[in-house]
């Protein structure tokens, strides 16, 4: 049983996983056969009110990140800028001194 990787990337993706339409199929008549048509509709809009859930969990947590690591840059920045500005003035002190001593 070969898998035809190109036909995979096209097909839809679920959290990064790509399902063929075959796939698809199989999925949805084993849920139709385990839940019965009475339930399946309830049970899809659970299971979609949960990827949505899960995404918009995803996403906050990736921002937050994003904020925390653009900020610990942004104070590392700093951070190097005030050492360089403060070196810099002691070698310009130093020159001055090395001038005033000649």
């Amino acid at each position: 049983m070969g898998l035809d990787v190109s036909w995979r990337a096209v097909g839809p993706s679920l959290l990064g996983v790509n399902l063929t339409p075959n796939e698809i199929l199989i999925i949805s008549l084993v849920a139709l056969i385990a839940l019965g048509p009475k339930q399946l509709p309830g049970a899809v809009r659970k299971v979609a009110r949960g990827f949505s859930e899960l995404r918009r969990h995803s996403s906050e947590l990736r921002s937050e990140v994003s904020s925390v690591v653009d900020r610990a840059v942004e104070e590392s920045h700093d951070a190097e800028l005030e050492r360089q500005v403060e070196e810099s003035s002691e070698q310009t002190s130093r020159d001055q001194r090395a001038e005033e001593s000649e």
